[in-house]
């Protein structure tokens, strides 16, 4: 009996160490073929980051091939001008997914109409997006009324050479007479004098409901505004201007009733606004401060000697 149960015992045992080296093996296998999968994955991986799709193609991006680099948003800036700055720029070659646009970024910043600027990157096969987002022109800058637009002025003050006009046709802005130089030196712009003459000009429309033509400013003492056909004298654009542009609309109707001889309305005096007439005496209308909204420009006009009328004009100027 004791013979027996060894015998199985022993059997039993056997059985044992033979599942025992089975898990061990397969143990083995499986780590095997982890380790097999893992060295396939990582040379896959390895050979797909180095196909050509990942990498910017440097001789399609240097002939602008829309195919790698497209521009979206410029209106007014060529995209010849872009280009030009994306190929000075050392783009390093790398994967689309690592390479740094912040360089790119900033050259394309520096041209003047350009406020700000976004490099989108798309994956295989590697390419650009260049988002732009282009300044307002305020202002279109020239000399005199026959000259064409020599530099256009954007609303914050950042001057736009000729270089970017014309404008497309869609982009109004308007006509600022200016010789670009003063007391022998550049005339200098900035945000603040941009934003005075804009928030004038939007108060010369909304009071007159006519639409501004050009304001001359050639004189900074004497400035002229063009609304539709009607002539304004304003004198200097200073704390009062939006005070006097009020006038306009009492005085309007005056004008209107006088449009075939009338030479300019007269805004200069903060106290009164006169019609200035071809031949004829000025049409003054005088208002207290707390009657500017009852502005009266219905008196006769009294024609007159032009010498006359003139010398008057010098005399009040």
């Amino acid at each position: 009996m004791g013979l027996l149960y060894q015998k199985r015992r022993l059997k039993v045992n056997k059985i044992k160490r033979q599942i025992a080296a089975n898990r061990n093996n397969l143990q083995k296998l499986r780590m095997l073929l982890s380790f097999i999968m893992i060295v396939g994955i990582s040379y896959f991986g390895i050979k797909v980051l180095k196909l050509p799709q990942w990498y910017i193609d440097t001789n399609k991006l240097a002939k602008a091939d829309p195919s790698v680099i497209k521009i979206q948003g410029n209106i007014i800036t060529p995209d010849y001008k872009i280009i030009n700055m994306v190929r000075q720029t050392q783009l390093p070659y790398t994967q689309i997914f690592r390479l740094d646009t912040t360089e790119l970024e900033n050259n394309i910043q520096q041209l003047q109409p350009i406020k700000k600027v976004y490099v989108r990157r798309y994956w295989f096969p590697a390419r650009l997006t260049i988002a732009i987002e282009e300044r307002t022109p305020a202002f279109l800058l020239a000399p005199n009324l026959d000259s064409e637009p020599n530099s256009a002025l954007s609303s914050d003050g950042v001057l736009i050479d000729h270089d970017y006009l014309p404008f497309n046709p869609n982009i109004k802005a308007k006509k600022l007479l200016t010789y670009g130089v003063r007391n022998g030196h550049d005339e200098i712009w900035d945000k603040k004098r941009v934003e005075e003459i804009l928030k004038f000009t939007k108060a010369m429309e909304a009071y007159s409901g006519l639409s501004v033509k050009y304001i001359d400013i050639r004189n900074q003492k004497d400035v002229y505004v063009m609304l539709d056909d009607y002539l304004i004298r304003f004198g200097e654009i200073n704390d009062s201007a939006i005070s006097r542009a009020k006038r306009i609309a009492s005085i309007l109707p005056a004008a209107k009733k006088n449009a075939d001889k009338l030479k300019y309305i007269d805004l200069r005096w903060e106290d009164s606004c006169y019609l200035r007439l071809e031949g004829a005496k000025e049409q003054k209308s005088e208002t207290k401060p707390q009657e500017n909204k009852e502005i009266e420009a219905k008196k006769i006009i009294e024609t007159e000697n032009p010498t006359k009328t003139n010398n008057d004009e010098n005399n009040q100027t």
